[in-house]
């Protein structure tokens, strides 16, 4: 069975974003939201392949992409943000 498309991973990744921004919170920027959406996407998406969970249908590749993308704003959110 094939995984998921690189297209569905990033439109996945951006639905993802917008919402782990909503349940995390933070000051970062809806670009910042949708970047880290769909870097928590590929993350969770690649992680998933690697504890053997299968990531073929549309509620596991979502919840995939909300746990990264969760993970990856909470990091974001320990970093200090850059002063002008």
């Amino acid at each position: 069975m094939q995984g998921p498309s690189l297209f569905s991973i990033v439109v996945i990744g951006l639905l993802a974003g917008v919402l782990a921004r909503a349940l995390i919170g933070g000051r970062r920027s809806l670009f910042a939201s949708l970047l880290a959406g769909v870097g928590g996407a590929v993350v969770g998406t690649v992680a998933a392949g690697w504890l053997g969970l299968p990531v073929d249908s549309l509620a596991a590749l979502s919840a995939a992409a909300l746990a990264g993308s969760a993970a990856l704003l909470s990091l974001m959110a320990l970093m200090p943000r850059r002063r002008r």
